[in-house]
């Protein structure tokens, strides 16, 4: 064998023998201990049986394992970022201050105070989501982006939008039940509960039946343009050769239609809304 070759090949190391542990013996005589690897039964006598102390002690570090994944899946939320990250958290904190605040005043009863004061801020804050989305940011919106853009942020709106607005109607018209329970049906005005329910029951069926048959018309539509080269123009439409294809027109109607009947719904919604917002004047004023 040459030099390179037994330079390379490894040199195998002695193997040195397990040399018996001496105080391991001797406590082995002293106590009687005897061992045998090959007797399982001896085997089981003399192994270790974990106690309640090892026993929680695994348990613990299951559960702090457990805890310890679920913190992490927390970090990694949306929820989680917006709570730590954005001042939207302190505004909440500030109103629900605000609220405990004026609920502590003497006077009336919290409870119904509390109820509605619950039932004037569900009104009061979806007209307020409905002027903004209607009379500004879609406005805005629309004659400031290119068409596509504009688009494209109406779709995560929209359903986001009626959602919100649902759940907010929904919590007026408990509210005001509520209200109108403790204090026993006196002075209520079942004209302003029926505007509720209205109101409830057009944005409910807007998001659950007309959003989404009308954001798939408008991806589909979206895509016709994109291909033809348009969907830049700012605040109008540009067909041009598209005028000519009738299954672009007939998607434009299917969308035409059901944005037409979403639109006449939120004019009818916001035109309750504001009647609701008088019927609180006039309650103010007697």
């Amino acid at each position: 064998m040459c030099n390179v070759c037994t330079r390379d090949s490894p040199i195998e190391a002695p193997v040195k023998e397990s040399q018996p542990n001496r105080t391991l013996e001797r406590m082995k005589r002293k106590h009687n201990i005897i061992t045998n690897p090959a007797d399982e039964e001896k085997q089981k006598e003399v192994a270790y049986q974990p106690d309640l102390l090892a026993i929680s002690t695994q348990l613990t570090k299951v559960v702090y394992d457990a805890a310890k994944d679920l913190m992490v899946r927390l970090q990694e939320t949306k929820a989680y970022v917006i709570a730590t990250k954005t001042s939207q958290p302190f505004h909440v904190a500030l109103a629900i201050f605000v609220i405990g605040v004026w609920l502590s005043r003497p006077g009336t009863t919290s409870n119904l105070r509390g109820w509605k004061a619950l039932y004037v801020g569900a009104v009061a804050i979806h007209l307020g989501a409905q002027i903004w989305m209607t009379l500004v940011s879609g406005i805005v919106l629309y004659f400031s982006l290119p068409r596509h853009e504009f688009g494209r942020v109406q779709t995560i709106l929209f359903p986001i939008y009626y959602a919100f607005n649902a759940a907010v109607s929904l919590l007026a018209i408990l509210a005001y039940f509520r209200t109108q329970c403790l204090t026993q049906f006196v002075n209520t005005s079942w004209l302003q509960l029926a505007l509720l329910l209205v109101v409830f029951s057009i944005e409910a069926y807007v998001r659950c039946r007309l959003v989404a048959p009308m954001l798939r018309a408008k991806h589909v539509k979206t895509q016709m343009e994109e291909a033809a080269g348009g969907g830049q123009e700012v605040g109008h439409l540009l067909l041009g050769e598209l005028a000519h294809c009738p299954r672009y027109v007939r998607i434009l109607k299917t969308f035409r239609a059901y944005h037409s009947t979403i639109t006449m719904g939120t004019m009818i919604t916001l035109g309750c809304s504001f009647y609701s917002t008088m019927i609180i004047v006039d309650s103010m004023c007697h």
